[in-house]
């Protein structure tokens, strides 16, 4: 696991991890080799609360990561629920164990953290999201 616990991120659950292009300890937002919250914080002019969570973000199950990639696109509970075809209330539980996971305290700081993310790893959202985004995009025509 991670943060204070041995192994490695991946073994944490996250078979994206590392993200392509990075070594298993190098900082998703600025590729450094020491991977330390603190580190990266100032390496990317991050706040720490962001910082953390990068760190953190493997340990997010696969449908709280579908969740967290929505977050970063900026959509509701509602809007997450409905693209990955779940209750608003197990959407919610996703939305408050990701908050919880990446020790963060608001919505806001999780989209960021997501957004930093798909940023720094040059990613495009993961094809659960985009299938969740054409199946929402299917429903608003309807």
């Amino acid at each position: 696991m991670i943060d204070g616990r041995t192994g490695t991120p991946r073994q944490a659950g996250h078979a994206a991890w590392p993200p392509v292009g990075l070594a298993p300890h190098c900082c998703p937002a600025c590729g450094s080799r020491d991977a330390s919250a603190g580190a990266i914080a100032r390496r990317a002019a991050l706040p720490q609360p962001i910082a953390t969570a990068l760190l953190l973000a493997p340990s997010l199950t696969g449908r709280e990561h579908a969740a967290f990639e929505l977050l970063g696109l900026g959509y509701d509970n509602r809007s997450i629920a409905r693209m990955l075809s779940i209750s608003e209330r197990t959407a919610k539980r996703h939305v408050t164990a990701i908050l919880t996971k990446l020790r963060l305290e608001s919505r806001l700081q999780a989209g960021l953290t997501a957004m930093l993310m798909n940023l720094a790893t040059q990613a495009e959202p993961s094809a659960r999201t985009q299938r969740a985004d054409a199946r929402a995009s299917h429903d608003e025509i309807i």
